[in-house]
C-alpha cells in the first residue's frame, strides 16, 4: 500500500512540473512590448573616461511571432530617429547590435558597435502608461 502511495505520489510530482513551468521559465507575450519605452543611455566616449548619456525612446508599435516593428528616437549631437524591425524571445529584445532584456515593465541592455564608444553603450527604459 505504502509502495503504491509513494508511485502515484511520485506519478503526480513529474505530471505537475512538466506541465506547469517554473515563473523563469514561462516566455512573456510579445504583446506587452507595444507602447513607448522611455529612458536614458550612458557610455563612455572615446578611449577617456568622459560619459556621455542622453534620451532613449523606444516605441514598438506592432509585434507579428517572434518580430518587432518599432521606432528608436535617442538625443547625442542632436536627436536621432531610426526605424528598426527586431526580434523578441520572450525575455530579449534584439535589434541591429543592440540587446535589451526585458524585466517586468523594464527594458535594458547594451548596443554594441558604436563608434567613438568602445564598451558599448548602456540602455535603461521603463514602459509609460
Amino acid at each position: 500500500m505504502a509502495r503504491t502511495c509513494l508511485s502515484l505520489l511520485l506519478g503526480l510530482v513529474v505530471v505537475t512540473l512538466s506541465v506547469v513551468p517554473g515563473a523563469s521559465q514561462m516566455a512573456s507575450d510579445s504583446q506587452t512590448l507595444i507602447g513607448t519605452w522611455s529612458g536614458k543611455w550612458s557610455g563612455i566616449w572615446g578611449t577617456g573616461s568622459a560619459t556621455r548619456s542622453g534620451d532613449y525612446v523606444l516605441t514598438i508599435t506592432k509585434t507579428e511571432g517572434d518580430k518587432v516593428f518599432g521606432e528608436i528616437e535617442w538625443t547625442a549631437a542632436g536627436t536621432q530617429r531610426t526605424p528598426f524591425v527586431g526580434t523578441f524571445d520572450g525575455q530579449r529584445l534584439t535589434y541591429g547590435t543592440t540587446e535589451l532584456v526585458l524585466d517586468g515593465t523594464r527594458l535594458s541592455g547594451k548596443r554594441t558597435g558604436v563608434p567613438n564608444y568602445s564598451r558599448g553603450i548602456n540602455i535603461e527604459t521603463t514602459k509609460q502608461k
